[in-house]
């Protein structure tokens, strides 16, 4: 349900003077073939090209803007030269007006199609750019404000009500930020390179203090970044700490991604150091909002290497492929921190999910504007972009491309419930089964099976197993003293049998993952009678699947997320990770080692979505792009009580989804959601199941409302655990 739209017309506008001109034909042919080299294209609906009506470009730019680039289809050689010397950087060519009428009815027929229902997100290869493109002023490459028109079209014509605009591209788009200033329905968001003015577009209003205006105040985002070389952790702050907060509290229709990537690694304009896999990350976490309706535009983006392997990676993640490991992400620089802190300042008291930042700041943030030339009259067309040498930065793509493994089996998700009188048939008719099926389609079903002795053993010792087998009460006083238990007799042994059957799919789930048969997985808990004193709640299957991956799969970094009191730590080593959450219980404190991590608060507490969202995005999503797991296990249980919380907190089902999408972002998707015991078939456990289906699947989760839900506690809850923490993460240490 990814739509695509490109047109070989595409090619015709071009510099007449200047071979080496930075926006030229061979941007788009080189995104192209690199899209179908990778198969993307044919993957895709493709979304019929066509040309914007004069109507449509008026209701973002003027007659005489629209009229004057008409006029210029019959020039010559010298007056177009002569044309393009009175606007800052750009050239016209005799099909400029024609491919730009074209690139912004392309965008509106992507858009309308993502509305019509046609296809869920899509991608835009269209040319020239559009976001520097005024009312009544060319700038920039730019004529005709694609985005723009696009998202206009929609507030004008469709039931959409509000769109988030993303852009991403190195420059800032004075242009879009202009046209939707005072516009509450549009949330533009920009991050840019800015240099406290010194970088191009060179304008005071590309800083962090405009904000909008009139009824839109609040509704323009601008982050600047005054230094080069950003990387990955540089930008995936931004998104954990403003773009997902701000987008989850704006709750959008629709979000359009002014997709330029000058920002990427070796673009000799950016001169930043983003990945291409990272655009991806980002991309996949805007499909988490708006119902999974994203749609990307392409804007800038000169060194084509880097531009050809970032459009590709963003389409295969609109796609719903896994995103590719970016590497462990380290802490944040000083630079964009503050940058962080300003944005956060001049909107806190416009979003609710800045009120009670972290980052939040008392004190006006100093303002530095360090740009003071004028406009010239004519402007430089000729010699502007001398040839670069890419040899070093070629070595370094093709290194990272060489690297980057695009892991993407067949079937995105495997389901799996405990043994039930050996045969899987059981789970198929089952009421849960029948439900899934009932409201997603490409369900996978995987053949069960039990935990073996010798699998139990890369775990758990005999001396252990005699320890708790001395706890059952069914085994007599004699049979207890036996120092050695041999295998015969614990396998006979009732309650191993029972771990066994929680345990055992679990193992076939990884097994799936890492032979490239499933993506993801999920182990549906049979309804268990099982108090909390019995042997499936002593020890923790979690752990003995993650060991066996060690040891099977050769894995170093494996991930555990426990949302469940008393995480049993038993034989963990430095290859795992575990992150529990809960509340304390009476005055119990939370146990923190360098490969256990606790994060709790009170008992009477209960938190609520926008808290524990604060939690995943300031604090468990950092340490987890730091960690760069290989496996992700999720264990919980989906309790059913009159406030359907977990352990301390307030976890509806599309709450869960947003977890598991959040975190499927990593370890190239393979993530296993365990479902502990259940104890019956609720309809909260039902939909908290399917949320989280539908997450792994990449299908579009309901909107999550979070608004009005901080205070100071959430401020302390969140401060006070990165306090414990931030000494053994980097990426806390803010």
């Amino acid at each position: 349900m990814t739509g695509v739209v490109y047109d070989d017309n595409f090619i015709t506008h071009k510099c007449l003077w200047d071979e080496n001109y930075s926006e030229n034909p061979q941007r788009y042919i080189s995104v192209l073939d690199r899209c179908n080299s990778l198969g993307l294209i044919n993957r895709c609906i493709k979304i019929s090209s066509r040309q914007a009506t004069k109507e449509e470009l008026l209701s973002k730019h003027t007659v005489e803007h629209i009229d004057l680039l008409e006029s210029t289809e019959h020039y010559n050689d010298e007056k177009l030269e002569k044309f393009s010397s009175r606007y800052d950087s750009i050239y016209v060519h005799n099909s400029t007006y024609r491919q730009s009428l074209l690139a912004a009815g392309s965008s509106i027929e992507l858009v309308k199609a993502v509305v019509d229902g046609r296809i869920q997100n899509g991608m835009a290869f269209v040319r020239p750019p559009g976001h520097h493109a005024m009312e009544s002023e060319y700038s920039g490459y730019c004529f005709i404000n694609n985005v723009a028109i696009a998202t206009q079209y929609l507030l004008d014509k469709t039931a959409i009500q509000k769109i988030l605009i993303v852009d991403w591209d190195i420059h800032h788009g004075q242009a879009t930020q202009q046209m939707f200033y005072e516009d509450p329905r549009v949330l533009y968001f920009s991050i840019h390179r800015y240099e406290h003015g010194q970088f191009w577009p060179n304008l005071r209003e590309s800083d962090f203090d405009h904000v909008g205006n009139g009824s839109g105040t609040g509704f323009n985002v601008n982050v600047p970044l005054n230094d080069t070389g950003m990387k990955n952790e540089d930008y995936m702050a931004i998104i954990h700490y403003l773009l997902i907060p701000l987008a989850t509290e704006f709750s959008p229709d629709l979000i359009i991604v002014s997709s330029g990537y000058d920002s990427a690694i070796g673009d000799p304009k950016g001169e930043m150091l983003v990945t291409p896999a990272c655009y991806a990350h980002i991309t996949q976490k805007l499909m988490s909002l708006s119902c999974g309706r994203v749609v990307a535009i392409l804007e800038g983006g000169y060194y084509l290497k880097s531009l050809a392997e970032s459009a590709a990676l963003t389409l295969r993640a609109l796609l719903g492929d896994p995103c590719p490991v970016i590497g462990s992400l380290k802490q944040p620089c000083k630079s964009v921190m503050e940058t962080i802190g300003n944005v956060i300042y001049a909107h806190r008291h416009y979003w609710d999910c800045f009120k009670y930042n972290i980052f939040y700041k008392e004190n006006l943030p100093k303002i530095q504007y360090n740009f003071f030339d004028e406009k010239p009259e004519i402007y430089q067309t000729r010699n502007m972009y001398p040839k670069i040498d890419t040899t070093d930065f070629d070595i370094i793509l093709n290194n990272i491309i060489t690297e980057t493994k695009l892991f993407n089996p067949k079937i995105k998700v495997g389901l799996i419930s405990k043994v039930i009188e050996h045969s899987n048939n059981n789970f198929k008719n089952s009421d849960i089964y029948q439900y899934l099926k009932s409201k997603i389609r490409n369900l996978h079903v995987l053949k069960e099976r039990q935990l073996t002795i010798e699998e139990f053993n890369i775990v758990y010792s005999s001396e252990y197993i005699k320890e708790i087998l001395n706890k059952q009460k069914s085994i007599d006083e004699k049979k207890c003293t036996i120092k050695i238990i041999n295998n015969e007799y614990i396998e006979d042994n009732p309650m191993f049998n029972t771990f066994s059957f929680s345990a055992g799919p679990l193992l076939q789930i990884i097994d799936s993952i890492f032979e490239n048969e499933i993506k993801s997985g999920i182990f549906v808990s049979s309804i268990s009678n099982l108090n909390k004193n019995e042997v499936s709640c002593t020890l923790n299957a979690s752990i003995i699947g993650a060991n066996y991956a060690i040891k099977k799969y050769f894995l170093k970094r494996i991930l555990i997320i426990e949302l469940n009191e008393n995480v049993t730590q038993i034989y963990s080593n430095d290859q795992i990770l575990v992150i529990s959450m809960h509340s304390l219980l009476n005055n119990s404190k939370a146990i923190n080692e360098n490969n256990h991590i606790n994060i709790s608060w009170s008992k009477v507490k209960i938190l609520n979505e926008a808290e524990f969202t604060t939690i995943v995005q300031h604090l468990i999503l950092p340490i987890a792009y730091e960690y760069n797991p290989e496996l992700i296990i999720v264990s919980s249980t989906f309790y059913s009580n009159i406030n359907n919380y977990i352990n301390g907190i307030q976890m509806t089902p599309i709450m869960c989804g947003y977890l598991i999408q959040w975190l499927s972002t990593l370890a190239n998707g393979r993530l296993i959601l365990y479902e502990q015991d259940a104890h019956d078939n609720s309809i909260h456990r039902n939909k908290c199941l399917l949320q989280c289906s539908k997450a792994l699947l990449g299908e579009p989760i309901s909107q999550l409302s979070v608004a009005n839900m901080l205070n100071f506690e959430s401020k302390d809850i969140l401060f006070n655990n990165i306090k414990i923490h931030r000494n053994n993460w980097k990426s806390l240490q803010l």
